[in-house]
């Protein structure tokens, strides 16, 4: 199955909810983010550019976010080489 950038991010922003505090920022900033870019590893670069120059609650909730981010793009290229879903 082939995911879109769009669909990771809603799917991570989803699961990380809980953990980040100010999720409609967060849900604003990494749309904005998309906007932008087209490929995984630019979304990763770009989000890590914006977690440098975010403030405190905000940065948190951004490292939150890719680190959920960073495991499902991990996920899904293990889904893709066994065949298995996780």
């Amino acid at each position: 199955m082939a995911f879109s950038l769009e669909h990771l991010v809603n799917m991570v922003l989803e699961e990380a909810r809980p953990y980040i505090s100010e999720i409609n920022w967060t849900r604003e900033k990494v749309g904005k983010i998309m906007e932008t870019v087209s490929q995984i590893d630019e979304f990763i670069t770009v989000l890590e550019k914006e977690i440098e120059k975010a403030v405190s609650t905000r940065k948190t909730d951004l490292k939150i976010f890719l680190i959920y981010f960073q495991k499902r793009v991990k996920n899904v290229a293990r889904e893709r080489n066994t065949g298995r879903k996780f």
